[in-house]
């Protein structure tokens, strides 16, 4: 028995000693936001030449045009889209079932209103990538780039983006010979897939049911939960941890909040989230509060765990100093 416990010590002993840091990338808009391409809602809303419901047409008051031209003409973020796309399509909106020929219509406007958006980002895309050829100076480092570079170092990484631009021809703008494969969570523009719409998690009429981005045809199985959970380092750029994508994220949250046991590796568990300011910082940690299930000291307690900010105010605090990554 002594020397089955002394293998088996040793045993457990090597595998952490062997044990190969897995670093995740989790890329939301505030990524592409960061590196100056035109792409939140409130772009998209006030662009004449994409946004396909025309302000100065009076739309049925049920339908969906009127209720996004008329009740989010403020909002900027496609949180707040799809916060209103759950509206809509909620208790709170229209009582009772809507007959099949509303049906077909509102179902028809949602189609147009995701094409519109896909013509509207390939259009940025674009004027991202020519603004960058032509314009050397545009490419100063940005914290998105220099995270971007910073974490292309790691030995062994994952990257995965809730955005529908391409990460390789943009990262390529920035960074020669970027090569790293990604994988798109909401489909591409490239592929003309993209998923707009709702999490599973939102009670919506079933004469909305296409709203749900899981019942989109385009709709693909990923590992970023899996990846999530066996990370030894993650990091979350852009990304509003918002109730539309608490299915992604809430098993890990909850996880890392609590006393986690990990025999295969050393340390604790690294969690760097990437957000612009004060305020998107109190947005974030509110959804944390949520995802831990009111247990947000926990993230504190058991993991290596920074809010970082990105606005010009707080660059340097962290991106003079790589210790803090």
């Amino acid at each position: 028995m002594h020397n089955l416990y002394e293998s088996v010590n040793s045993t457990s002993w090597d595998s952490k000693k062997l044990h190969e840091t897995h670093s995740l990338l989790i890329l939301g808009n505030g990524f592409d936001i960061d590196l100056g391409l035109q792409t939140t809602y409130k772009a998209f809303f006030e662009n004449e030449e994409y946004w396909p419901f025309k302000k100065d047409v009076k739309y049925e008051e049920w339908s969906l045009p009127f209720f996004l031209n008329e009740c989010l003409g403020a909002v900027g973020t496609w949180y707040d889209l799809e916060e209103a796309l759950a509206n809509y399509a909620g208790c709170s909106t229209n009582e009772g079932h809507i007959d099949e020929e509303q049906h077909k219509k509102t179902k028809k406007e949602f189609s147009i209103l995701c094409n519109a958006l896909e013509e509207y980002l390939k259009n940025q895309e674009d004027a991202f990538v020519k603004k960058m050829q032509e314009n050397h100076h545009a490419k100063r480092m940005k914290p998105s780039h220099y995270v971007l570079s910073y974490f292309l170092r790691k030995e062994i990484r994952s990257i995965y983006t809730f955005n529908y631009t391409n990460v390789r021809r943009i990262a390529r703008q920035l960074i020669l010979g970027f090569d790293d494969s990604y994988t798109h969570i909401h489909g591409s523009l490239d592929n003309s897939n993209i998923i707009l719409g709702i999490g599973d998690q939102r009670d919506i009429k079933d004469d909305y049911f296409n709203f749900y981005k899981s019942a989109s045809p385009h709709y693909e199985s990923t590992n970023l939960v899996e990846e999530l959970n066996s990370a030894d380092e993650v990091y979350i750029f852009g990304h509003s941890l918002g109730l539309n994508d608490y299915d992604y994220f809430s098993e890990f949250f909850k996880m890392a909040s609590k006393s986690v046991h990990r025999p295969f590796a050393p340390g604790k568990i690294k969690v760097r989230i990437f957000t612009y300011d004060d305020k998107s910082e109190i947005a974030i940690k509110k959804q944390l509060m949520n995802l831990t299930e009111k247990h947000l000291i926990g993230l504190y307690a058991h993991c290596d765990f920074k809010i970082l900010k990105t606005s010009n105010e707080y660059q340097d605090e962290w991106m003079l100093h790589d210790e803090l990554l």
